[in-house]
């Protein structure tokens, strides 16, 4: 696109008026900016509202006449950045130039894609006004052990997935990018769990981070809540409340899980699911409404993850799901049983999963798979807050939890 095309007709002279437009108002706006930032901090800017305007405005022209005409105001807008920053008597920082520079780019940016440009500009806007608030965040929100496990969920996140080879090394099973994927999930629900903890008080901290911990293992988040209780940190009854609400993350994934495979069983296990949930929200506001606050949610050393929790969730549900496939390899329809029966002792979704994929409702065995899945894993659920927890805490949580699940699958056997 160049200024003597646009010039030719009327048409193009209007696309000319908006482009040039567009390159003003962004201009204007991130000068805006600066120039309230200059007047409250009462220091001398670089750049100010007219300043952020006309080179808005000038990355537009530029780029109109060519690429080349375009480069060499880049290199006088960088010149001019370079001069003032070797010329300044304190040190204010470079954030003002490097925004006057980028205004330049968002200028040009209008000739191609103006909502881009406007995009960029309020973003650019949004992180200059935000100065302060990321300051604190920085440097007193965040603590160092916080800092340390961001850094490796992102260089997990950006660098070890991309990385990983994503073919499985057994049948369907043990896939390295699957089972990173998978640590890499269960450590960004415990970060937002601790989040949660920081943000919110501790009743809704405790509902929000029960659930987002039950998507990941509701089992653990149980034995987690019930050594809180066994150590005298938290009361039975607010803990068990919450290891209730994981079990609704557990029932809200079991369907998608299986909604993701099946169709057929997902319409099946709709309608039990939700009534399960019901029962189990209703009872779990009951024991959580009166929850005290907590005085440890922000200890300085907190972290925002245990790395080697997570690698025991993730290696037992991918153990649990080779497992399953080998014993069907090996002895058929009772390895199917049998595995689905263990697997169901720890994580209910992922031998459920395991059982939807072998076909549809319509097989028995499979419905005699699902049910008997199901009954067990209510029961190592009690069984597990009874070792942990200790009796005040099981008291609280076992006959919510049979109860619930009894009703999902006299449901389910209705159905069925």
């Amino acid at each position: 696109m160049d200024l003597s095309s646009l010039l030719t007709t009327d048409s193009s002279f209007h696309e000319l008026l908006t482009i040039l437009t567009s390159a003003l108002g962004c201009g204007l706006l991130i000068g805006l900016e600066r120039e309230r930032h200059e007047q409250q901090e009462q220091q001398p800017s670089f750049a100010g509202l007219r300043s952020f305007a006309i080179c808005a405005l000038l990355g537009a022209l530029c780029f109109l006449f060519g690429s080349a005409i375009g480069l060499a105001g880049a290199l006088i807008i960088g010149g001019m950045v370079i001069f003032s920053i070797q010329h300044q008597s304190n040190d204010p920082g470079i954030t003002t130039e490097l925004a006057f520079v980028m205004t330049y780019f968002i200028g040009a940016i209008c000739l191609w894609n103006i909502p881009l440009a406007a995009g960029l500009a309020i973003l650019l806007t949004v992180i200059l006004r935000a100065k302060h608030s990321m300051h604190s965040i920085a440097g007193q929100w965040i603590t160092e052990a916080e800092f340390r496990d961001g850094l490796l969920l992102l260089a997990l996140v950006l660098i070890g997935l991309p990385l990983t080879p994503d073919t499985p090394l057994w049948g369907k099973v043990l896939n390295p990018y699957l089972i990173l994927k998978l640590l890499t999930l269960i450590l960004v629900v415990q970060a937002l769990a601790h989040i949660a903890k920081r943000l919110l008080s501790t009743k809704n901290a405790l509902m929000l981070s029960s659930i987002a911990s039950g998507f990941v293992s509701s089992t653990a988040t149980i034995a987690q809540l019930g050594l809180q209780v066994r150590k005298g940190e938290m009361d039975a009854r607010t803990n068990a409340g919450a290891a209730l609400m994981s079990c609704i993350s557990t029932l809200v994934l079991l369907f998608i899980v299986v909604g993701g495979v099946s169709l057929a069983w997902l319409k099946i296990l709709l309608l039990p699911s939700f009534i399960a949930m019901a029962i189990l929200a209703g009872c779990a506001f009951l024991l959580i409404r009166k929850a005290k606050p907590s005085e440890n949610n922000n200890e300085e050393d907190s972290q925002m993850f245990s790395l080697k929790e997570a690698i025991i969730i993730a290696t037992a549900l991918t153990l649990i799901q080779a497992g399953i496939y080998g014993l069907e390899l090996w002895l058929g329809d009772a390895g199917l049983l049998a595995g689905t029966l263990l697997a169901s002792l720890f994580e209910i979704h992922a031998a459920m999963a395991s059982v939807v994929i072998q076909g549809d409702p319509s097989d028995v065995r499979l419905i005699q798979a699902l049910l008997i899945g199901l009954a067990a894993h209510a029961i190592a659920k009690s069984v597990n807050a009874g070792l942990t927890g200790g009796f005040k805490y099981v008291l609280y949580f076992a006959p919510i939890q049979i109860l619930h699940m009894a009703v999902l699958i006299g449901i389910l056997w209705w159905m069925l």
